[in-house]
């Protein structure tokens, strides 16, 4: 009996990103509720931050799993002599500009995910910049080949915006997103929807002008 509890709450590591499922926490926000072990997992669950399968996931002891309290700050690194990529999995939205983009480089299915050696620093820059969470970037290792100049856009381990003119978002506890500064709205379709200096965007889904919050989040405006 002791080891069938113990085996319960096994914990198991992805291998893709570092992501540990720990069956004492669950994975509520994708329906899984705390107590849940893993071998009882949904078929088609995947992975929270990078969405690899659970075949991708090994067994880790109980006591590496994350931090009461806390979520697991990861970063890989891949290098070669003309560049560094570094990803950060607990910031990618999996919007698929990379592996879309630039597959041979960038391949779900293969360990390591990342191949440098499979197109040109210059590519592989041109489509980092592309990523629209910052969860992959990049740098130019000492010696490097790559013109300085071609590593300074929005991928750039260094890149910063001026936070002068730089829109500002504010995230209200169980409540909405305030964003401030000049901004444009668009639709799935590309439509634009809105544009003004400041939006209040829905956060909880169950507004009816989506994606502008009505105060349905609100106790008792359902």
């Amino acid at each position: 009996m002791e080891n069938l509890t113990a085996a319960r709450q096994q914990v198991y590591e992805c291998t893709v990103c570092g992501y540990l499922y720990d069956p004492a926490t669950g994975d509520p926000e994708h329906g899984i509720p705390a107590g849940t072990p893993f071998d009882e997992l949904p078929p088609d669950w995947v992975c929270p931050v990078c969405g690899a399968g659970r075949d991708l996931f090994n067994k880790k002891g109980a006591a590496d799993s994350q931090p009461a309290g806390g979520s697991q700050i990861t970063v890989k690194e891949y290098r070669n002599q003309d560049i560094v990529v570094y990803w950060y999995p607990n910031n990618c939205s999996h919007a698929g500009k990379c592996w879309g983009g630039l597959p041979e480089v960038f391949d779900t299915q293969k360990r390591p995910w990342v191949n440098l050696f499979g197109s040109t620093p210059e590519k592989i820059i041109r489509t980092i910049d592309k990523c629209p969470s910052r969860a992959l970037q990049y740098s130019l290792p000492d010696g490097s080949s790559v013109d300085p100049t071609l590593a300074r856009g929005p991928g750039s381990k260094d890149y910063k915006i001026d936070g002068a003119v730089a829109g500002k978002i504010r995230v209200i506890r169980d409540g909405p997103l305030l964003v401030q500064g000049p901004n444009q709205v668009f639709d799935p379709n590309g439509n634009l929807i809105g544009e003004a200096d400041r939006f209040v965007l829905c956060r909880c889904g169950k507004t009816k002008n989506p994606p502008f919050c009505d105060g349905r989040h609100i106790p008792g405006r359902e």
